[in-house]
């Protein structure tokens, strides 16, 4: 598979390569496979991004700035007879199942990764952690939008459950992550129960 031409922006790489990695999976393709898929040599995508997981996880950031943008939901189009717990599940799902196409072992690269980052590439850290201030933000916002179309109570406290929400996935993400033979349907399983106790 070769891309047509050169990828001039990261918003082209990061089409190109996440349609490669959906296709293969993260662990399939190589350094030089993504080269190929993004017309750049294998030498000049190492200069400038270092590693596969490098490339992936500055690309992910790229990317959810991208979706998110691209898909904010309008609360009034939600199917608003659902348990509020599975209309909450359904949004945050949505933007999850894109990333969970890269596998653990990703992910236990970039929580390797993050430790040291700091202090080898402070700008990127804080791009880093700026992903999950911006889904909390965009979920408290979704609540918000709930709260003002009658789904949830206007003394419903957002940022409260927000935050907690966001607390629920790190928990789950670590399960996933550490534990081998634990799979997305688990993952996804406790996502869920974890919802409803909150919203019921």
């Amino acid at each position: 598979m070769q891309g047509s031409n050169h990828a001039e922006t990261n918003e082209e790489l990061y089409n190109r390569a996440k349609k490669l990695f959906v296709e293969r999976g993260y662990e399939e393709v190589t350094m030089k496979e993504l080269a190929k898929e993004v017309g750049w040599s294998e030498k000049q995508l190492v200069r400038r991004f270092g590693s596969k997981g490098d490339f992936v996880i500055e690309l992910m950031m790229e990317g959810f700035s991208l979706e998110e943008e691209e898909n904010d939901p309008d609360v009034r189009s939600l199917n608003t007879n659902k348990a509020v717990a599975d209309i909450v599940y359904d949004y945050i799902m949505k933007r999850l199942n894109r990333y969970l196409i890269f596998g653990k072992k990703l992910f236990k690269e970039m929580m390797t990764w993050s430790l040291s980052l700091a202090k080898k590439n402070p700008e990127m850290m804080n791009k880093f952690v700026q992903m999950d201030f911006m889904f909390v933000d965009d979920l408290i916002t979704f609540l918000d939008g709930l709260k003002e179309n009658g789904v949830l109570e206007t003394e419903f406290d957002s940022v409260q459950a927000g935050e907690i929400v966001y607390s629920v996935l790190a928990f789950e993400f670590l399960v996933y992550i550490y534990q081998s033979d634990h799979t997305k349907d688990q993952l996804h399983e406790g996502i869920q129960k974890k919802l409803h106790f909150i919203f019921t």
